[in-house]
Formats: structure tokens, C-alpha cells, sequence
């Protein structure tokens, strides 16, 4: 999957492609660690480090101001 971003055109990995959607889908509502499971892993039994490394891989890709972490909750897109 591709996305332009900053003028830039960025490959992303399908799970990080649906997770990034999913943020995308609410700006500036917190998804959970629960949620984001549900919706991009389809209730498939995956670690907490799991959505992390996901993140945290969408953030080299794309930077670090749009992909907030709200400690112990869980995730937002940021605009």
C-alpha cells in the first residue's frame, strides 16, 4: 500500500496500511489497544508490543506529529 505524505510517496506494509487507516478514520479520537485489535488484527491474539512496533515503524515512515500515544489508553491521528 502507498500514501503520499508530505509530498512524499511512502510504502506501507498491509497491517500498517489498516492501522493507520483506522486512526485516519476519527482524527483526534483515541483508539484502544482493544479496539485496534478488533478492527486491523481481526480479534487475532497479538501482544501489546505488537500494535507498538506497528507504530512505531508508520512513524519512520511518515514522522512523529501525526501519531499521538495517549500512555495507557492507546492511540490518535493527529492533523
Amino acid at each position: 500500500h502507498k500514501l503520499i505524505c508530505d509530498s512524499k510517496k511512502v510504502d506501507l506494509a498491509k497491517k500498517e496500511f489498516n492501522l493507520l487507516y483506522l486512526l485516519m478514520t476519527i482524527p483526534g479520537k483515541v483508539f484502544s489497544r482493544q479496539e485496534i485489535i478488533k478492527e486491523v488484527w481481526d480479534d487475532t491474539v497479538v501482544g501489546d508490543r505488537t500494535i507498538d512496533v506497528h507504530v512505531r515503524k508508520i512513524r519512520e515512515k511518515i514522522g512523529n506529529k501525526y501519531i499521538k500515544t495517549i500512555k495507557g489508553v492507546g492511540y490518535k491521528f493527529d492533523i
